[in-house]
């Protein structure tokens, strides 16, 4: 009798070890998941935040050549240069926008690293681009506006103080927000992967 009482205690313990075992785990895979949500969800608001930003600016660009035009050529060009920047990097945000709205937390994990992964390098590309091309033209097209428009001292101070808070800007949002919570995104999907397998 006490050896059927003692295997009856012991099936019962068993069980309630793997129903808290199983309880775990899918306390872990919810939290994995919802920490990569949010994240996934910053890097949407980001991407929005920027086309907006980008639209409105076009309207500023188009103002000062309307104002200015004609009077600067370095200043018609770096307008010029900026209107076609915030078109193209406005689409090329949409673009990644879509890539992201594509990942589905409650789906196949597969997907959501290849989703996570094609992000991950179009940021890397955006990087290069930026750093070897983009930050140096802008740079480059502000300083001779500058100089055709004969700036005062004060301006060019102002001038070389903002283009190094913008390097400095910007690679603090590459390294921040995109590199390392990019890292972190996929490190949980991989997690969320093993759990489940």
């Amino acid at each position: 009798m006490e050896m059927d009482e003692l295997k009856n205690a012991w099936i019962a313990l068993d069980n309630r070890l793997k129903r808290n075992e199983e309880l775990k785990e899918s306390i872990i895979l919810e939290m994995m998941r919802s920490k990569a949500g949010k994240l996934v969800n910053r890097f949407i608001a980001w991407e929005i935040f920027q086309v907006v930003a980008l639209i409105l600016l076009i309207p500023v660009c188009i103002y000062w050549l309307d104002k200015f035009g004609g009077r600067y050529l370095a200043g018609d060009m770096t307008m010029y240069f900026g209107i076609a920047v915030c078109f193209f990097y406005s689409f090329w945000s949409v673009f990644k926008i879509n890539g992201l709205m594509k990942i589905d937390l409650s789906k196949n994990v597969g997907n959501n690293i290849l989703y996570m992964n094609r992000y991950n390098i179009q940021i890397k590309r955006e990087k290069k681009i930026f750093w070897y091309c983009g930050w140096p033209a802008i740079s480059i097209l502000l300083v001779l506006s500058y100089a055709s428009m004969k700036a005062t001292l004060t301006l060019w101070f102002f001038l070389i103080c903002a283009i190094i808070a913008g390097t400095l800007g910007s690679y603090w949002i590459y390294k921040r927000l995109y590199d390392k919570n990019i890292e972190v995104i996929l490190k949980s999907l991989d997690e969320i992967k093993e759990l489940k397998e």
